[in-house]
């Protein structure tokens, strides 16, 4: 499929265009001065306003001024208005100014940057296995962005001047780059380095520029690569959103370098994460990490379900997979992902972005502030809200293809004119194509039928009812238009049912590609809008029991849903006696929803409720937690400041992540209340001799060996009485292997009341 750009596309009055017209609010809002002040400030240059905090100003900055970029290319193509371009130019000149004082090419953000690839160069394998810190965060991440945004000011604008700053800051790396080897330069992308490969394959498509296809080729990672190759899923375990970008770029690599195989793997990633580990909002991972499929228990129980970040970059893949070799399951999944998790993650009143969307029962998601988050999620955020317009419409075998039933206005001349798509859908079944064109024209129109239809009903053409050839995914008419000529037909909403994809028994409802959704109140919505802390992201409001949620029954959706409206159902419940009324996830906000229920057939209930008893343990331990550290896992390790040597990450056959050291590895624990009384630490015993030390604020707590025990291991120790009676509001926590064999695999280490 070809599609069109966004300066062709405009969207009428709706939910979508309403989102766009809220993100270009939440961006302007946003200060271009103090999005530029860390690639000043690395450049040695006076930053003209201070850096923005939160992410910020910690190890990632700069990231959100790449975005910046990129939504302003975005917001200007999709909007018309000037301002967006306006802005752009200044951004883009600053950096050009920023990049002429370095003098190398290098222009960014991440501090000590310059310093950092140096290092690099001549460092080899030692300096590229110690790339990412705490100081540094995650720097080819981080750059990632500045590539990324330069990249699209061209490719969406045709800014030149974004594209001699983007061409000069690529050959400094290749320059750098040289001097690796490529043992070294395989160790570097152990540190999670976005879409690199991508970056370079646009480039060199942009350019010609073979080099720059190399490029792109030398950042195929091949410890996940390899196994892609192979049809092999080894991503249990895995930090999702480190590996989404990978498959952007296998796919980006591919089509610059004739690489069949690149593509097959690219392709082979898209079917296992979609048809394995999504769910129905079209998200995926716990706390950012793909847990294994054949267990979703984590996705239910966790406050930490799907982020935002993986469904913008698997709408990226799955719209190059589209543009290379169609297939309809492309669409379904770009409509699941599109209406339930890229709308529903942006507040439609203030704007603010959300990180994670929890699947746990009767929890709650939290937002942004302009001047205050500067999460991943914001970055991926402001540009995922600008992109409404890019898949409506394709040219797809000479055909107009019209893919997803959002109301717009196509300006298509190759095609014959201007096409209007009027509708309400969903919350009307009834859609209208206007052919707005300049003369007759014979001309295929595909009219996209979704993997949820049962068809389209009552297809007409000027009042008339037609017939439509049938392809796989769509109908098709064909015929000479004349101007003016309008296509109008209802797409009835079935309601149906989805399990989780490992077939466990809970279930969500959708009506049509809507995924509903029941608001179960505002009560205790802790940080419901994020403060600059660097957990603020997460909704820590106290979770909900699921031995009281609701069992719903194990029948058809016709017989288990009364309708009241297209979008309006009410679930009867099995357990307790009762009713919830469901409304599209889209539309709840500052509230606590549910998404997936419990179910039981009418023998089974009693049964099921036995099951959900079982939550309450972990309920009662997330209530004494002041806080947590899961070891092994990137962002908590991040936001506790964790600090080691000897370390390694290990990952069970279940994907459970834990970290163990030869030497030593550090966290910060914060107690704001002074309310921390115990320590608990969780291990996984594997049969070998191991021993751990742990220390607080440099006091021994314990020292602890084990020589063929086997298990998970959880233990708490009193802290002792000099610190809980100085009630500091945070504790260094350190652990070392106080012998010649290492610490057992550390799974979390919590603070508790």
């Amino acid at each position: 499929m070809k599609f069109f750009s966004l300066s062709r596309v405009t969207l009428s009055e709706g939910p979508f265009a309403h989102a766009l017209r809220t993100d270009l609010d939440y961006v302007l809002a946003l200060e271009p001065d103090r999005l530029l002040a860390p690639f000043l400030r690395e450049a040695g240059l006076e930053p003209k306003a201070p850096s923005y905090g939160n992410w910020e100003d910690s190890g990632l900055d700069g990231h959100i001024g790449g975005h910046y970029l990129s939504a302003m290319a975005l917001l200007a193509a999709a909007t018309g208005e000037a301002e967006p371009r306006r802005r752009l130019d200044y951004t883009v000149a600053e950096l050009a100014r920023a990049q002429d004082a370095v003098g190398t090419g290098y222009v960014g953000g991440v501090p000590g940057g310059a310093a950092l690839f140096e290092r690099l160069r001549e460092g080899g394998i030692a300096a590229a296995t110690t790339l990412g810190s705490s100081d540094h965060w995650v720097p080819w991440y981080n750059l990632h962005k500045t590539f990324a945004g330069l990249i699209d000011a061209h490719r969406i604008l045709g800014h030149e001047q974004a594209l001699e700053t983007v061409v000069r800051l690529a050959d400094w790396w290749l320059d750098v780059a040289a001097a690796l080897d490529d043992e070294a330069f395989e160790a570097m992308l152990d540190t999670e380095f976005g879409g690199m490969n991508e970056s370079f394959a646009d480039l060199a498509a942009i350019t010609g520029r073979g080099d720059f296809a190399e490029m792109a080729s030398r950042f195929s990672h091949r410890k996940i690569l390899d196994p892609l190759l192979e049809g092999r899923d080894d991503l249990t375990g895995l930090h999702a959103n480190t590996q989404i970008p990978k498959a952007v770029g296998y796919a980006a690599t591919a089509a610059v370098r004739g690489d069949r195989r690149l593509l097959e793997a690219a392709r082979f990633f898209w079917r296992e994460v979609v048809e394995r580990r999504t769910v129905a909002g079209g998200g995926n991972s716990v706390r950012e990490h793909f847990h294994s499929p054949g267990d979703f228990s984590p996705m239910i129980e966790d406050r930490e379900g799907p982020e935002s970040c993986n469904t913008y970059n698997m709408l990226k893949l799955t719209k190059a997979l589209a543009e290379t070799a169609f297939e309809p399951s492309l669409l379904d999944f770009a409509e699941r992902a599109v209406y339930n998790h890229q709308l529903a993650s942006q507040h439609p009143d203030h704007g603010g972005l959300v990180y994670f969307t929890p699947m746990r029962p009767r929890h709650y998601r939290v937002y942004s502030q302009p001047e205050l988050g500067m999460w991943c999620c914001v970055g991926t955020g402001i540009e995922a809200q600008a992109k409404y317009g890019e898949l409506i419409f394709a040219e797809h075998e000479g055909a107009l293809a019209v893919n997803l039933y959002i109301p717009a206005v196509l300006d298509a001349p190759e095609l014959g004119g201007r096409f209007r798509l009027e509708t309400d859908f969903p919350a009307d079944e009834h859609l209208r194509l206007t052919l707005d064109l300049n003369e007759p024209r014979t001309l295929a129109v595909r009219l996209r039928l979704p993997d949820w239809s049962d068809g389209l009903a009552g297809l007409a053409v000027n009042g008339r009812e037609v017939e439509a050839e049938s392809v796989p995914g769509a109908v098709i008419l064909t015929r000479q238009w004349q101007p003016g000529d309008t296509v109008a037909f209802r797409l009835p909403l079935r309601l149906r049912a989805e399990r989780l994809p490992d077939g466990s028994p809970w279930q969500a409802y959708f009506a049509g590609p809507v995924l509903l959704a029941s608001r179960d109140g505002a009560d205790q919505l802790t940080g419901l809008r994020a403060d600059d802390s660097r957990m603020g992201h997460v909704a820590h409001g106290p979770l909900r029991a699921l031995a009281d949620a609701p069992i719903v029954p194990d029948t058809a959706p016709e017989k288990a849903l009364k309708s009241e409206a297209p979008l309006r159902h009410r679930l009867e419940f099995a357990d307790p006696a009762g009713e919830a009324e469901l409304v599209p996830l889209f539309e709840i906000h500052d509230s606590r929803y549910t998404v997936y229920w419990p179910v039981a057939a009418a023998d089974e209930v009693g049964r099921r409720r036995a099951e959900l008893v079982a939550d309450r343990d972990l309920l009662a331990l997330d209530a004494r937690t002041v806080d947590r550290v899961a070891l092994g896992e990137q962002q908590p390790e991040s936001d506790h400041g964790f600090r080691g040597r000897a370390t390694e990450v290990v990952i069970d056959a279940e994907g459970r992540r834990a970290r163990t050291t030869a030497a030593t590895m550090a966290v910060t624990l914060k107690d704001p209340g002074r309310e921390g009384r115990l320590l608990r630490i969780g291990c996984r015993l594997t049969g070998s001799p191991t021993a751990v030390a742990v220390r607080v604020n440099g006091t021994l707590l314990t020292t602890e060996t084990w020589t063929d025990e086997r298990g998970d291991y959880d233990h708490d120790y009193a802290l002792p009485p000099a610190l809980t009676e100085s009630r500091p509001v945070e504790y260094e926590l350190e652990m070392t292997a106080p012998t010649e064999n290492p610490t057992p695999p550390l799974t979390t280490v919590r603070l508790l009341r």
